[in-house]
């Protein structure tokens, strides 16, 4: 695997200039630019096309979400991790909406943020536990919205939502990790998604998860 290539979006500079020092000296990972701003961003992802984009929310002018969606209409591979000090269930909903994959904390590890980069540019997703557990409070029973999966395969979605391994969710339900391939892999066919990112938006958007 060559390296991954991050853009790095912060409207403060120390923050994301702080954040390159660290990841520059990761072997895997090459930072491929830095943006101070939303019209920034979308400007370096359209021009760089990184792998991964960590996207700060709250900024002046255009802000991470609106950022986010612009870079996924023109580039929908690259894939956007939102990085905040805020956990309001209303900012998380509307990141996930905009096409996020990953929703960490400005306090995460850097042993913690090199995981969410590698578990995002392979097609998995990265949500800090914090967030995890305010998404699954935010669970609404929907019949009409379920009724094409089965309790298992929806209590699977959830795990992959928590950004769990397949090993980790065999393990969660005591059942082998080709069950969970099999079960994925209904899932995906039922709702129309072909990766596990896509599979969360999908749940965040329609109230799963």
């Amino acid at each position: 695997m060559g390296s991954i290539r991050v853009l790095i979006v912060d409207d403060q500079a120390i923050i994301c200039d702080g954040i390159g020092k660290l990841l520059e000296g990761e072997r895997e990972i090459e930072v491929a630019g830095k943006a101070y701003s939303g019209e920034d961003a979308i400007e370096k992802a359209d021009r760089l096309k990184p792998d991964v984009v960590l996207m700060d929310i709250r900024m002046p002018g255009i802000d991470g979400v609106e950022a986010t969606k612009a870079i996924k209409a023109s580039n929908p591979s690259i894939q956007i991790i939102a990085i905040s000090v805020y956990e309001e269930d209303d900012l998380i909903m509307r990141m996930f909406q905009a096409g996020a994959v990953g929703y960490i904390l400005k306090d995460i590890s850097l042993e913690n943020l090199i995981r969410a980069i590698r578990n995002v540019y392979k097609g998995n997703t990265m949500i800090n536990p914090k967030i995890s557990r305010r998404l699954l409070k935010m669970l609404v029973t929907d019949h009409n919205i379920t009724e094409d999966l089965t309790d298992r395969e929806t209590e699977i979605l959830r795990e992959i939502s928590s950004g769990k391994s397949n090993k980790e969710i065999g393990e969660r339900f005591f059942i082998s990790e080709s069950t969970v391939k099999t079960h994925i892999s209904h899932i995906f066919q039922k709702i129309g998604v072909k990766s596990r990112a896509e599979a969360v938006s999908y749940g965040i958007k329609k109230g799963l998860i």
